[in-house]
């Protein structure tokens, strides 16, 4: 036993000896800040070994009194400071940066995220001692100002390679270094100056590391690039540096651009539960918020952008003012972009899901907005796509040209554009396409992929050779290494000459008037005029045609910037929607308001008319969604293959959007369609869908309403503090504003049908039994969802309040201090809090005022509205998307009996009434052990109980009650989500609502990712005019379709499909069964005990 310990001891003395040692003979630098203690880094390839200095801070610590402050030059420390280990990470949302990293087969450990970030890393292969002065090269990284870091690179093998020294430096993303207001209170550009104090300290002590302050280059990539190009523009940098690369990324790149950062500010102001009534209330709150809570944001929010402003410090001027009137540093320029900078990694976040097989140009017109801000007319955007995509509808060729239209747009033609004003100015200038990828990226990617955003950096910084911090993870070729080679030669010869020009290099020609460049590949092929014919329509064409559009709008009947309307409250300013397949264009008028803001002291109280406004009201941007988690819209539209722009979360979320056939100036008297969206009372909003194609096909007025959902919308404490049902007071709200205002937008406010799937056929199937709703509508359908579903009903709100108040910290000795306390409560703890408390859900109570009674009293009793209503089911409602809420993962391959009971005993929590659970079982699944099977059985146990039973009660109460009333039960599903799906699901929950709203049509806001078949087209048409018909008429019969039978004593209704059958007594059953048979046996059971 004594040898083993001998033997441990033995090998903690050799490494406590090679520490030491390491410890004695790790390079040392002593400059006027304190010492510093770095180490030894060796290169592949070269013999020249490194010195590596990390963590070395250039500014004070941006924290405290310092937040959203320009950077303060750093303080001296006493005796040796650690130089070992990499710098913590400015705040940012890291996961991306993992996944782009192992995207691009690199291994690299990532520090921790902090706001004490403002360090830089040295590289050098100068010794200590020597007196010697070599150029320096400064690397800005990239990443959108939202992400980034100096750890994610490696300057050792350009240090080696070219004999300078490297210098990677750090500066504040996202919130903490673009942040801003407009004003004195946040100018913005922080990280900009971060980056000029950085370069400060450079010229102050690069000597020390054997650097030349006199020779100093800034290079950068992608948002990096357009740094170095922005610092060229700024009167901060003069004397700071002397040659200037921008790879990707330049001034001229406008999306990056942002002229007016105050809406911005808000939003992340209302993101946060900030007052945002003025912008210093917005800042002082924003410095007051912890890092957690500004990491949530960019976890909820991963679209969020940031951008540079003019803020009169960094920049005096506009960048495009700049450029004209020559006034940038004078040094010499290199810039450039790959050929295929939209060909990958851009594509993946721009492009639909499943692109790499082929693109629609339906899906790519809305695109171009996104990439073109400054473009706004949807003509305009067929023009480039006929440019870019042609006319053909091969859907590889409008991929190959999407992926060209991104690359060009963002990255390409602001590059050449930059190259021309400073040639313009005077400046020696060199313009590159680089035309390689590391051939290990190449077996991960689609073959049809050139040189990808990003791919000439692994070149440029010699990633094939690093042997330290930043590694590959396979093999480079030998041309890996020999184009490798190359670049660090020729970016090395211009940190030391202002050229790239060298021995044994094809010559790089000057860009001059002929637009010279170098194509950079296996082959250094010299060219002129870059992508000449893009260029000149991009910059030329364009502009042109816009402004011959904007003149012709002008002299037209037609307003200049969109259709507007005149309504008691105010002006409206919409815009023009075009629909697939019909020549009628839309008016949309989005975010309307119908109520005043629930903020404030209006928080958790019944819902206020709206105010009116001053002139006209811009209506042409999406509403803010009411306060939810927003990631599981993202998720769900992802699920269903959707493209649309989801907006951020707000208290203030009371809009609606209205999308009309008719002519502001018409009076048409329209059927009007008011669609409730749904969600579980939790989730959804009027941005998730769009009415243009209904609108359009029916030749109906259709509005998209909000209400406030989750706790806002149905917290409730079952008494008068907190009577609940506010998301429902909300709808009836909106129904009164449509009452009073339709008719200016065409609308017959005495033909109004309410219409809702999911939670939203509950409030559909509620409104027709709530006193509050006489008169407000004369038609109503119930998709997938009734006041039946005893679900979403909350018998006992106090317990829940009461549970809601422990979880939140609050007082709950009374209901009025539970209110109260979530009067308080900031938006973001009303985000997070159904994030933190998944099975918590929130329901419809009987509140004495929306309801005074209960559904099924109400429905026994028949008092409904007596409008015509139809409702009805899917196949398949628990076939996919709720299913992967419910059921354990692995669903898919089967499940065992005693997973069913686990499922249906939290239906039937009481032990004692475990044999229910079994007699469900029995009857769905019965005795099989088969584990598909019993899947499949579970599957119908839960859409019959949740869904399809109560659609069937419902029909019959209303049936009994004399209202004309539909029943259906739709078959299908859109081809291109069968593609997505395990075979053995049908119509999905929701499945219908792509063929109701007419997603095959839409162009604009939603738009769906595949192509749909003529099947899909045909069904929607179908799906619509039965719609359509009924809000027309109260029957949804009519010329071309199939009888619909009015659902009578026999149950008839309609199978809706690729054909359209008349049935009778839809699962009568199962119906039997789970209505008589169980609750009868339940009954004689309770009897006995």
């Amino acid at each position: 036993m004594k040898r083993p310990t001998r033997l441990l001891r033995l090998l903690e003395f050799c490494s406590l000896f090679l520490y030491t040692f390491a410890e004695s003979f790790a390079p040392v630098v002593q400059i006027k800040l304190g010492g510093l203690r770095g180490q030894y880094v060796s290169v592949k390839g070269k013999e020249t070994v490194i010195q590596a200095y990390l963590g070395v801070p250039f500014a004070k610590p941006p924290v405290g009194p310092l937040r959203l402050a320009p950077p303060q030059p750093v303080e001296r420390w006493e005796g040796v400071r650690d130089a070992t280990q990499q710098p913590l990470m400015c705040l940012q949302d890291i996961q991306i940066s993992k996944e782009y990293f192992s995207n691009m087969s690199i291994t690299l450990e990532f520090p921790k995220l902090s706001e004490d970030c403002l360090y830089l890393n040295i590289y050098t292969p100068v010794k200590p001692v020597d007196n010697i002065k070599l150029p320096v090269m400064v690397w800005i990284h990239g990443g959108g100002f939202s992400m980034g870091s100096a750890s994610m690179y490696d300057g050792s093998a350009l240090a080696a390679y070219q004999d300078v020294v490297v210098v990677l430096i750090q500066y504040r993303v996202g919130v903490m270094g673009f942040f801003s207001t407009g004003d004195k209170y946040a100018p913005g550009n922080l990280g900009l100056l971060d980056q000029v104090e950085a370069l400060r300290w450079v010229q102050e002590h690069i000597h020390n590391f054997g650097g030349d302050s006199k020779a100093v280059t800034i290079f950068g990539e992608s948002a990096g690039g357009m740094s170095v190009s922005l610092l060229l523009l700024s009167p901060l940098s003069t004397g700071l540096f002397h040659g200037a690369i921008a790879e990707s990324g330049t001034a001229a790149m406008e999306m990056f651009l942002i002229s007016d950062p105050l809406p911005a500010a808000q939003m992340i102001a209302n993101i946060s539960g900030c007052d945002s009534t003025n912008t210093e209330t917005i800042v002082n709150c924003v410095k007051k918020l912890t890092s957690e809570n500004i990491l949530n944001i960019y976890k909820q929010f991963p679209l969020l952008g940031f951008g540079v402003t003019v803020d009169g410090h960094f920049l005096h001027k506009s960048v495009m003012e700049i450029f004209q009137n020559h006034e940038m540093l004078k040094v010499p320029f290199m810039t450039g972009a790959n050929n295929d900078e939209g060909g990958w990694g851009m594509a993946n976040f721009f492009a639909p899901a499943g692109w790499e097989d082929g693109v629609d140009r339906v899906n790519v017109l809305p695109r171009v907005g996104v990439l073109s801000p400054n473009l706004k007319d949807q003509w305009i955007y067929e023009l480039i796509a006929d440019e870019y995509l042609g006319t053909s509808g091969n859907r590889v060729k409008n991929r190959d040209g999407f992926a060209e239209l991104v690359g060009d747009i963002v990255f390409t033609i602001p590059a050449i554009k930059t190259a021309n004003f400073h040639r313009d100015a005077g400046v020696p200038v060199y313009l590159y396409q680089f035309h390689q990828t590391l051939s290990m990226l190449k077996k991960l990617r689609p073959s049809f992929v050139g040189s990808d955003h990003g791919d000439e950096l692994m070149f440029v910084l010699g990633f094939c050779f690093t042997t330290s911090h930043v590694k590959i993870d396979a093999s480079c070729t030998e041309e890996d290494e020999q184009i490798s080679r190359l670049m660090m030669s020729y970016w090395g010869n211009f940190a030391r000459t202002g050229s790239p020009n060298g021995a044994g290099l094809v010559q790089w020609p000057q860009y001059g008037p002929d637009g010279d460049y170098l194509g950079i590949g296996l082959e250094q092929v010299p060219g002129q005029h870059l992508k000449r014919d893009r260029f000149t329509f991009m910059t030329q064409t364009v502009p042109l045609m816009a402004l011959l559009g904007q003149e012709k709008t002008e002299h037209s009947q037609l307003p200049q910037t969109g259709p507007v309307v005149q309504t008691k409250l105010g002006g409206l300013r919409g815009q023009y929607v075009s629909v697939k397949g019909k020549e009628t264009v839309i008016q949309a008028y989005l975010g309307v308001p119908f109520a005043k803001p629930p903020v404030g002291p209006l928080r958790l109280a019944p819902p206020q008319p709206v105010e009116r406004w001053e002139g006209v009201r811009d209506a042409t941007q999406q509403p803010l969604m009411c306060l939810q988690d927003r990631q599981f819209t993202v998720g769900l539209a992802k699920m269903l293959s959707m493209t649309l722009e989801i907006p951020v979360a707000s208290e203030d979320c009371l809009y609606l959007n209205i999308y009309t056939p008719a002519k502001p100036a018409e009076k048409t008297n329209l059927p009007v369609m008011v669609w409730i969206h749904g969600g579980g009372l939790m989730l959804g909003s009027a941005s998730a869908y769009d009415g243009s194609a209904l609108a359009a096909y029916q030749d109906v007025v259709v509005v998209l309403i909000q209400y406030r959902v989750g706790m806002m919308g149905f917290f409730s404490t079952g008494d008068k503090y907190a009577p609940g049902n506010l998301g429902l007071l909300d709808q009836v709200e909106a129904l009164r504003w449509v009452q009073e205002h339709i008719h200016n937008f065409g609308g017959d406010s005495k033909t109004v049908t309410i219409f809702g799937e999911s939670a939203g056929g509950v409030s559909v199937s509620l409104l027709l039994i709530s006193p509050l709703s006489a008169g407000l509508f004369h038609g109503a359908i119930a998709e997938s969802g009734t006041a039946a579903m005893e679900a979403l009903m909350s018998k006992d709100p106090l317990s829940d309040a009461k549970m809601v108040a422990k979880s939140l910290g609050c007082n709950s000795t009374n209901t009025a201090q539970i209110a109260d306390c979530l009067k308080k409560l900031s938006a973001d703890d009303i985000i997070n809090f159904p994030v933190k408390n998944k099975l918590l859900h929130w329901g419809v109570t009987v509140d004495g005022h929306f309801l005074q009674k209960s559904a099924m009293e109400s429905f026994h009793k028949h008092e409904m509205h007596k409008v015509p209503f139809i409702t009805g089911v899917n196949t398949d409602e628990f076939g996919w998307l709720l299913t992967h809420v419910t059921l354990p993962s692995g669903w898919v391959d089967g499940i065992d009996r005693e997973h069913v009971i686990s499922v249906l005993t939290l239906l039937n929590p009481n032990p004692k009434d475990q044999w229910i659970s079994e007699l469900l079982a029995d009857e769905y699944l019965g005795t099989s052990d088969d584990q598909i099977n019993i899947r499949d059985g579970l599957r119908e146990l839960l859409g019959d109980a949740v869904f399809i039973i109560p659609a069937l009660r419902t029909a019959g109460f209303h049936r009994d009650a004399g209202a004309p009333m539909y029943l259906y039960e739709f078959q299908q599903t859109l081809s291109m989500l069968k593609k997505t799906r395990p075979h053995f699901v049908g119509s999905d929950h929701e499945d219908e609502v792509m063929f109701v709203l007419g997603l095959c049509f839409t162009t604009s806001h939603v738009t769906m990712n595949a192509s749909c078949t003529e099947e899909d087209e045909q069904l929607s048409r179908l799906m619509m005019s039965y719609w359509g018909n009924f809000a027309r008429t109260g029957s949804p019969n009519g010329a071309g379709l199939v009888q619909w039978p009015q659902h009578g004593p026999d149950g008839d209704y309609l199978g809706i499909g690729l054909e359209q059958v008349p049935g009778q007594h839809l699962k009568r059953d199962r119906f039997t069964f789970l209505t008589k048979t169980l609750p009868e046996k339940v009954k004689i059971k309770h009897s006995e005990l």
